[in-house]
């Protein structure tokens, strides 16, 4: 089938590379042909990964374009070894993030609040921005070349999706891992809703510790306590100290009374309390703080909220109510100084838990919620990561998985939002349509009976993404062929993610497959550094360093981007990026593209071109290329199955622009005005079209491009669905490859003794080799590769053998054990270059006595701060260092 891509695939010397020209032909090509798709009906071993889904609200960031090109090259290399590769691609409803996004549209457009629209009303809303912008991110992920099954793509409020949330729900409640209660729960005052703890982020600040003192009931005194949050003080039910604590023993069961409010409390004993932090004695508020609310169950202590949903005080507060929590609290401080009460305030490092979206401070607040009970799920999940099941890579995540799930608490589920999975919930409702709570609840996928209302909250948007795995396969179905693909896809091969949600998803994932499906989710879990600026900080808006990838792809393309990301992605690494290290990516393109050059203008339209020569029959530049080529394809192996795509591209990288286009090309491309003889043509092609290969998925445009001009192909013959490259070690001769290794050492030294002394790289010159001693044919190799030296380096008059003199006014390089001489008479002034380099020793001289006075210098070196010290250790190391160069220089002009 021919497409405009393969209409520009035309055989012989291309224009220069054009990123743009391309890339958007062949991701039609491929979609065209179907390339994409995976099928269980091949009966090839299936390799399955799971594309994190991005929010619907969400645009292509960095960190998608990292993760997506590591999955894609996965994907690609699986796909080209004859696995029948399923990148499943799906977006995530992202419950508070769109919810928010059409409230605000509404707002500025029309001035309404969504509880002005009303629910119904608000939902379609939602649904219409869905679909008019909810696919763009993966319309952008295009872009950067991503080859998922785009026809099953997912969305986790599809039908189905939604049938298998609800069908989860039921189970665990049916077995008693979901329950409601009233505890407190972590509440975001501007999302209105409960948060889980994962969704909290604790963080840092500058805060105070205020001492305040509690009155004693029977005016014999006064206890102090000392608090970060003045503010919950209305809400105080007790004072607590420890009960060794021999200060306060006497005043265990007296009572206090709670300054400002004047109500009396109990003074009670508890093991929880610190002696040491601030007077010793500690204020319990059950209704606005975990640990406090954990002592009021075991001293049976009232529970009072004193701070609504909107973070005001409400009437438990007295006088305050009405206050936001922050002008109550400075109003409170006041007032108790006014009384006498504030003994003194001291500065303060609090941690302070904060939204992770809104990025509000978070109020522990009392609220009826739904949990579920996740001990019963970590167990089987622990189980699968010890026994090896799930393989971590880097390893060492592991350890942060085993200490969140040993340590794992009950999960809140309910959101009060309207956007998302509703809770299958149903309760009676009385003659006036208003809840009866007297009479229950049931817990059903569909309304149980007529007149019954649904729970207004929804679930939390990670209770429909851990079921992503086996839902996106159609779990819970059992027509034929959903378990059919059940049975092939599933369990996946690799997730990769970055690690900020390990907790979050990669956990939860696994926990929720082992339950439902009784089977892992996946075999490995690849987790990538987070992408930083090249400052190391996180890029945000406020900061303004954030990099579009769109823009980098538009400037240097995507083969360029996905390279560099790569190559940047070392395993268990953050990666420090700055725009300018995708111009290692858009050169490397270059010399790809150049490369072809250098034997595509020999190749004649329509001509196949296939080596007929045996491995023994070959140059010894071309055998050493074979062997340097299987050798690379047996390391790039190596490291895919670890997961350091980072390595195995460096080692394509190098064989390709180091072996084959610095040498192995420089030698065999024929003279100026003359052919390259078809033999040589056709082992330039065969290597160039297996590094093709090997690029392909890590650089698929380019390489995609590239192979269609290489020789003709069949409709359907495509890079992305060739055969991935197999290591032949009968084409493999290390001996061979040694030698020529040696020669490229000797030809790079003489290469150097010209540069060192001003000697044109075109002049031709002399050189001599003296062996130590004869090794083994190496003085028969040398002679008869004497032109590799004429065409490297321009050696004219190349003499080899054992105990050559050294020549008069001649440059010498060691090379292992070997020693090269370079004649300079007539090539340099010999008077002129040992007059400077004479004078450029005295002046090291005088610099080096400079520095090691000022070392000898006792008051100097004790004084001085440290790295002064050794940044002048390192003069005189590089000072003495170039002395012996420069002195060994003129020693070799006589």
């Amino acid at each position: 089938m021919e497409t405009q891509a393969t209409k520009q695939a035309e055989p012989g010397a291309s224009k220069a590379y054009d990123p743009s020209e391309i890339e958007r032909a062949w991701y039609q090509y491929w979609q065209d042909n179907g390339f994409f798709r995976a099928d269980r009906a091949t009966g090839k071993k299936p390799h399955t990964i799971m594309m994190p889904p991005p929010n619907v609200t969400g645009a292509l960031h960095m960190g998608h374009a990292l993760q997506d090109t590591i999955q894609d090259a996965l994907t690609r290399i699986r796909r080209m070894q004859g696995r029948e590769a399923l990148w499943m691609p799906g977006k995530d409803h992202a419950g508070i993030a769109t919810q928010n996004v059409v409230e605000r549209t509404i707002k500025k457009q029309e001035g309404l609040s969504r509880h002005d629209v009303g629910r119904e009303a608000f939902i379609d809303r939602v649904w219409e921005w869905v679909d008019e912008y909810g696919g763009r991110i993966l319309q952008q992920k295009r872009r950067l070349g991503d080859s998922c099954d785009w026809d099953r793509e997912r969305f986790t409020m599809d039908e189905r999706y939604v049938h298998a949330v609800q069908r989860v729900f039921v189970q665990l409640y049916e077995e008693g891992l979901i329950y409601r209660g009233h505890y407190l729960v972590n509440w975001c005052p501007v999302d209105h809703t409960a948060l889980s703890d994962e969704e909290v982020d604790n963080v840092e600040r500058d805060g105070h510790l205020w001492y305040i003192k509690y009155p004693l009931a029977d005016d014999s005194g006064h206890l102090t306590i000392a608090t970060t949050r003045p503010e919950t003080m209305l809400g105080d039910t007790a004072v607590a100290v420890h009960p060794d604590d021999e200060r306060y023993k006497h005043l265990i069961g007296k009572n206090a009374i709670l300054p400002l409010l004047n109500r009396e409390i109990p003074i009670i004993a508890d093991e929880y309390v610190k002696m040491e932090f601030g007077a010793g004695a500690l204020k319990i508020t059950p209704g606005h703080d975990k640990n406090d609310y954990e002592i009021g169950k075991r001293h049976d202590l009232e529970v009072l909220s004193v701070i609504s949903t909107d973070a005001t005080i409400n009437e438990e507060g007295g006088p305050y109510a009405g206050l936001d929590r922050f002008d109550a609290r400075e109003k409170i401080v006041e007032d108790l100084e006014a009384l006498g009460l504030l003994e003194k305030t001291e500065p303060y490092k609090v941690s302070v838990p904060i939204s992770h979206r809104s990025k509000a401070v978070i109020e522990p607040l009392l609220s009826r919620q739904w949990f579920v009970e996740m001990k019963p799920l970590a167990e089987p999940a622990l189980e699968a990561v010890r026994d090896g099941r799930i393989r971590f890579f880097p390893k060492r995540w592991e350890n942060e998985y085993f200490r969140w799930l040993e340590n794992i608490r009950d999960w809140c589920i309910s959101r009060q939002l309207w956007w998302g999975h509703r809770i299958p919930v149903w309760y009676y409702t009385d003659e006036n349509g208003e809840i009866d709570e007297a009479r229950g609840f049931v817990v059903s996928i569909e309304q149980p009976e007529p007149g019954m209302v649904q729970d207004n909250d929804v679930l939390d948007t990670w209770f429909s993404s851990w079921l992503f795995p086996f839902a996106t396969l159609g779990w819970p179905e059992k027509d034929d062929n959903t378990q059919r693909d059940l049975d092939y896809f599933h369990p996946t091969d690799v997730l990769v993610s970055g690690y900020d949600i390990l907790f979050f998803w990669i956990a939860r994932m696994i926990m929720a497959s082992m339950h439902f499906m009784g089977e892992i989710p996946y075999r490995d879990i690849f987790i990538t550094g987070m992408i930083k600026d090249k400052l190391g900080r996180w890029m945000s808006k406020s900061l303004g360093n954030g990099i579009d990838p769109l823009e980098m792809i538009e400037q240097y393309g995507a083969d360029a981007v996905r390279f560099s990301l790569t190559v940047l992605c070392a395993q268990g690494q953050d990666i420090k990026l700055d725009p300018s290290r995708f111009e290692m990516g858009r050169n490397f393109a270059n010399k790809i593209w150049n490369a072809f050059n250098v034997f595509g203008r020999f190749v004649e339209p329509g001509k196949d071109y296939r080596r007929r020569r045996s491995f023994d029959e070959l140059e010894l530049v071309e055998q050493w290329m074979l062997t340097r080529l299987n050798r690379t394809i047996e390391a790039v192996d190596a490291d895919i199955e670890r997961y350091r795509l980072n390595e195995a591209l460096t080692k394509i990288y190098t064989l390709f622009w180091g072996d084959y286009c610095d040498w192995y090309l420089e030698l065999i491309k024929p003279p100026y005005g003359e052919t390259m003889d078809e033999d040589t043509l056709a082992l330039a092609v065969e290597l160039y079209e297996t590094m093709v290969q090997l690029l392909h998925p890590f650089m698929p445009f380019i390489t995609e491009a590239l192979w269609h001009r290489l020789r003709p192909r069949a409709d359907g013959e495509a890079c992305i669905v060739s055969a991935w490259p197999a290591a032949n070690t009968a084409e493999a001769n290390d001996r061979a490859a040694a030698t020529f290794s040696l020669m490229q050492e000797m030809i790079s030294g003489i290469r150097n003794v010209k540069s060192r002394y001003g000697v044109a790289p075109g002049k031709e010159i002399a050189a001599t080799i003296n062996l130590p001693r004869e090794t083994d044919g190496l003085e028969a190799a040398l002679q008869e590769h004497a032109p590799y030296f004429a065409r490297l380096a321009r050696v004219a008059d190349l003499t080899v053998g054992s105990g050559q003199p050294k020549p008069a006014a001649s440059a010498s390089v060691v090379i292992r054990e070997h020693e090269v001489f370079v004649p300079l008479s007539g090539m340099v002034d010999l008077d002129h270059e040992r007059e400077r380099l004479s004078k450029e020793i005295k002046q090291k001289e005088k610099f080096l006595v400079g520095v090691q006075r000022k070392l000898q210098n006792e008051q100097f070196v004790s004084r001085a701060p440290a790295e002064v010290v050794e940044r002048e250790r390192q003069k005189e190391r590089d000072a003495t260092a170039e002395l012996r160069r420069l002195r060994a220089n003129l020693e070799d002009l006589g």
